[in-house]
């Protein structure tokens, strides 16, 4: 019989607690009645987690590597539902709740009263601000839930500012909510707009910002790496078979002469290298400046939601010299931004987060070249198939649409042929489980009286919005395409590299520390609202992680 050692069991626990604890030693810095001066929270579009730690050994001490060391780092934050897009990604991170209840359950959607579709915050009541476009035709009309910038707003009784910027109109307007300021780019005349559901005309502060015309100063210069490009052995050859080019350029290789392509597409070709996210990040420095934020007793709220590098990745896709590239600058111009915060209101006077509205796939045929499984779903080539099924099982085809992995019925031709519209779904269904490259599919009526175990058919459900939604949500095989686009990538899965993310916090009263505990992106508005003690969007269903940063 062994003899158990108490004492070295003892110090051994004793141990064990002391590096538990030494993941975060931070303690509370401010009476839980205080409140931040600002809270800055930045939308990285299209980053996935590990960019974090992939090109740590570029990035400088001041910057993402600023935010890991001295912030608390959440190395297990996902997305929980699906798909994963853009729309829902930036109303998930801001209203505390998925697509299920806060309704934007993608970038646009098939509409079952028309026949026609959406575009997730296009509004034709109102009118653009900035420029004579329609670009600005658009505001929150069809978000379901208030955003934790609506809340702090009410909650000091509309003395608190909150101010969303992007290049993309859904980065700014569904985080900006229905009180806040909303900004974002024509992409035709390269300037800043708004709609008349904010403004009647642009501030003066906007319309100075744009008087400099950046993007003409941005694109006037070919796009080189940061560094030498032989020193960036995390990414690919840069002259490859999986990357998309420039209109006019014959392959897609540095350096990327931008005033040839601002030639043939104008300066909006700012928003396609990451000069793009230097001129946001100027536009927040006006915003603040322009908007006195920060400066009273009332706690303001600036979202910044960087587009170019969902655009630069859906071309290059993760394993590219140029998405490398734009993450290396992307540090210099956060490093900037913390600076600011120190010199203009101390890193304890400001809370900041980060994180991303979704993650990216890596390009199949690259992956096929690894003999790693992947490959092309054809939606046309299963839509057609799919009708053909379903009119030999009834006589007449019930598909009105299939569009953003979801099947949306004629119900009213299903009741006019006296048909269960319950068993043509679950056929529907079971259709799509055969068609290759499709992993999985499940009801509508399932979705709403069904409590699953599995992750995928929950995260299905928390996509799913009854109002909205299709009658079958289906999901495509791991590392599959939903087009037959093969260069660059694309993102809407269910699975870790779409929706994991990452998720620093900074600033304010904010330990040094990190965790693997399974925390959601729709966990971020309650944890906003604990730490600037106002009340949780209307619509949350996340729970906060304050406890996580401060056990």
């Amino acid at each position: 019989m062994k003899v158990i050692n108490t004492k070295l069991v003892a110090l051994a626990l004793i141990l064990a607690v002391f590096i538990l604890k030494s993941c975060n030693t931070g303690e509370n810095k401010f009476e839980h009645y205080e409140t931040p001066a600002l809270v800055v929270g930045i939308v990285v579009d299209q980053m996935r987690h590990d960019y974090i730690y992939r090109y740590w050994d570029h990035y400088g001490d001041d910057g993402i590597k600023r935010l890991v060391n001295e912030g608390f780092s959440f190395d297990n934050a996902k997305f929980d539902y699906m798909p994963t897009f853009t729309g829902p990604g930036h109303a998930s991170v801001f209203t505390g709740t998925t697509p299920a209840v806060h309704g934007i359950i993608g970038n646009s959607w098939y509409l079952r009263e028309s026949g026609g579709r959406t575009y997730v915050t296009e509004d034709a009541s109102v009118s653009t601000v900035g420029s004579d476009s329609d670009e600005g035709e658009m505001s929150p009309r069809l978000m379901l839930s208030s955003t934790i910038s609506d809340e702090i707003r009410l909650h000091n009784n509309m003395h608190s500012k909150a101010v969303a910027l992007s290049l993309k109109d859904r980065g700014s307007i569904l985080p900006g909510g229905f009180t806040g300021d909303a900004y974002w780019f024509d992409y035709g005349e390269a300037t800043m707009i708004t709609s008349t559901y904010y403004h009647d005309e642009l501030p003066d502060w906007v319309q100075e910002f744009n008087e400099r015309d950046l993007p003409a100063e941005y694109v006037s210069q070919p796009w080189e790496t940061l560094y030498p490009i032989e020193t960036y052995t995390e990414s690919i050859e840069d002259d490859n078979p999986y990357e998309g080019t420039f209109r006019g350029q014959d392959s897609p290789v540095f350096p990327h002469d931008l005033p040839a392509y601002a030639e043939e597409s104008g300066n909006r070709i700012v928003a396609n290298s990451p000069f793009g996210d230097k001129y946001l990040f100027e536009m927040a420095y006006a915003a603040i400046e322009g908007e006195q934020l920060g400066r009273d007793e009332y706690t303001d709220l600036l979202s910044i939601s960087l587009s170019s590098p969902d655009h630069i990745g859906h071309r290059y896709g993760p394993a590219s010299k140029e998405v490398q590239d734009t993450y290396i600058r992307l540090d210099r111009e956060i490093a900037r931004l913390l600076d600011y915060i120190d010199e203009h209101f101390g890193k304890e006077n400001v809370l900041v987060f980060l994180t991303s509205d979704h993650g990216a796939a890596h390009n199949p045929e690259y992956l096929r070249d690894l003999n790693i499984p992947t490959g092309n779903y054809n939606r046309s080539e299963a839509s057609r198939a799919l009708s053909q099924r379903l009119e030999e099982i009834y006589g007449f085809d019930p598909v009105a649409s299939v569009r953003s992995r979801q099947i949306f019925l004629d119900r009213d031709l299903i009741r006019q042929q006296n048909v269960r519209l319950e068993q043509v779904q679950r056929d529907a269904a079971v259709f799509m489980q055969q068609v290759e490259g499709v992993n999985g599919a499940v009801t509508a009526d399932a979705l709403m009286n069904t409590s699953f175990t599995d992750p995928l058919k929950q995260r299905a459900q928390k996509g799913y919005n009854a109002q909205r939604s299709g009658d079958v949500i289906y999901w495509v095989k791991p590392q599959w395409f939903t087009s037959s686009r093969s260069l660059g990538t694309t993102h809407g899965s269910p699975y870790s590299y779409d929706v994991r993310a990452p998720l620093l916090w900074y600033g304010w009263d904010i330990p040094a520390g990190y965790s693997t505990v399974p925390v959601f992106i729709s966990d971020i508005a309650s944890t906003v609202a604990n730490f600037v003690n106002v009340p949780y969007p209307s619509g949350n269903t996340g729970d906060p992680m304050n406890h996580h940063i401060y056990e």
